[in-house]
């Protein structure tokens, strides 16, 4: 009787261990209902957005980057990223960045650092995602570029890039 009193205490315990080491998760899918189909490029996830001022229009524009994985290394991970911008009222697609971006972060700041009312896009990233580590895979190294981009209204000229290298 002791040892089935013992087996049934063990049991219950080993059961409520189990019980708490159990977790739950859940995805976080605000917003994503939002997003154009048109603005997804196959094989890349929506990252996050942001909403900014982007041009002389008092409607807001809404910044989505999008990403995947290019690549796990002992200390960083790298990415390809690239950029829409949407109105965010009639969630037409103004612009999408042809360019894919490459880094070890998703690093695409809003700013309006010029204070003319209207947000920059200030991107780091790797050269034509051309890089090199040492033999362990430690010791990222590439040429860095740094890019800001002025909007304009979709009937001029979509974009101006300000490039400056670092290496």
């Amino acid at each position: 009787m002791k040892k089935i009193l013992f087996l049934c205490i063990i049991a219950l315990c080993g059961f409520a261990v189990q019980a708490n080491a159990q977790i739950g998760v859940t995805m976080h899918t605000e917003g994503w209902s939002n997003i154009p189909p048109e603005a997804q490029k196959r094989g890349y996830y929506f990252q996050w957005s942001e909403l900014a001022q982007m041009d002389d229009d008092p409607a807001l524009e809404e910044v989505m980057l999008f990403g995947k994985d290019n690549g796990h290394y002992a200390t960083y991970d790298l990415f390809k990223y690239y950029y829409a911008v949407v109105d965010n009222y009639t969630k037409e697609i103004e612009y999408i960045s042809p360019t894919e971006y490459f880094s070890e972060a998703y690093s695409l700041v809003l700013e309006d650092r010029n204070n003319d009312g209207r947000s920059e896009l200030y991107i780091t990233y790797i050269q034509d995602g051309t890089f090199s580590t040492d033999e362990r895979g430690y010791a990222l190294n590439g040429k860095r570029c740094y890019e800001r981009i002025e909007w304009q209204a979709p009937e001029q000229t979509n974009v101006q890039p300000t490039k400056r290298n670092k290496k």
